[in-house]
């Protein structure tokens, strides 16, 4: 069969265009989409044993919940609604960068886990453990409290309190978070929510059947909601929430919840 050499050329040139776009991604096979939003409570993506960050350097993050011999009452999980924080001035500053101008969009985020008394809590408390944190705790901590600042203040104002060494008292942030599980409407919402603090609240104890209906408090910032605090007891499960904690939930006043994104100005 006798081929004729032009038509050789311009199959040959279709076929280099087709292996270049199967390969870049042109002509509408590609995808220009922005970054999945972060949220708690989203399964994290598949890494290899090498790459997963440990809680210590040494042993793997525990499955139980580690054992206080802390002088407190219960622990107060703490996630703040990261859009509040970084569309404040208070998220202007180069360590908000990673949470608000990294690009990746932040929803709920870890602020902390306070132990509590009934009235009051402790602060600062004196320990053996070192008073910076750890490389390996500051990597993992930063998946869900993304601001070295902020983690280093929690250590040091309530995690020392905690009655448990640095690694544990990280691992038992990390498997508090986990036991709460984020409504899917608040998980990142494409537009700008107009709710209630009341509204937040039933919708988080709708989605967790365990925590009882004065064990949780949704608190403001202004006109904007801020935080949702969970009561824990010291093995993490529910409980109530002391008097003081319950006033600190805002009712039925109207709140913005702005929208997840992750290129807030300065």
């Amino acid at each position: 069969m006798k081929f004729d050499r032009n038509r050789l050329l311009q199959i040959g040139a279709a076929v280099v265009v087709a292996v270049i776009a199967a390969v870049f991604g042109f002509g509408g096979g590609g995808s220009s989409e922005a970054p999945a939003p972060v949220t708690l409570n989203d399964p994290a993506p598949a890494v290899s044993v090498a790459e997963a960050p440990a809680l210590t350097p040494s042993k793997p993050a525990p499955v139980a919940v580690p054992e206080s011999t802390g002088d407190f009452d219960y622990y107060l999980l703490v996630l703040s609604w990261s859009p509040t924080h970084c569309s404040s001035d208070a998220g202007r500053g180069r360590d908000d960068d990673l949470q608000c101008r990294s690009g990746r969009p932040y929803g709920f985020v870890l602020h902390g886990l306070w132990p509590q008394y009934e009235r009051g809590w402790p602060e600062r408390c004196s320990t053996e453990e070192p008073r910076s944190v750890t490389d390996a705790n500051m990597t993992a901590t930063l998946k869900l409290s993304p601001s070295r600042q902020l983690v280093q203040h929690e250590w040091e104002k309530h995690g020392t309190c905690a009655g448990l060494s640095q690694d544990d008292y990280f691992a038992a942030a990390a498997l508090a978070v986990e036991s709460v599980k984020v409504p899917k409407a608040y998980r990142s919402p494409a537009q700008p929510l107009v709710t209630t603090p009341n509204a937040v609240r039933r919708a988080f104890l709708d989605a967790n059947s365990g925590i009882p209906d004065d064990g949780l408090s949704a608190t403001c910032g202004r006109n904007q909601l801020a935080e949702v605090w969970v009561c824990l007891d010291k093995n993490l499960a529910p409980r109530s929430c002391s008097a003081e904690v319950r006033k600190k939930h805002c009712g039925a006043r109207e709140v913005r919840m702005l929208s997840v994104r992750g290129d807030w100005p300065r």
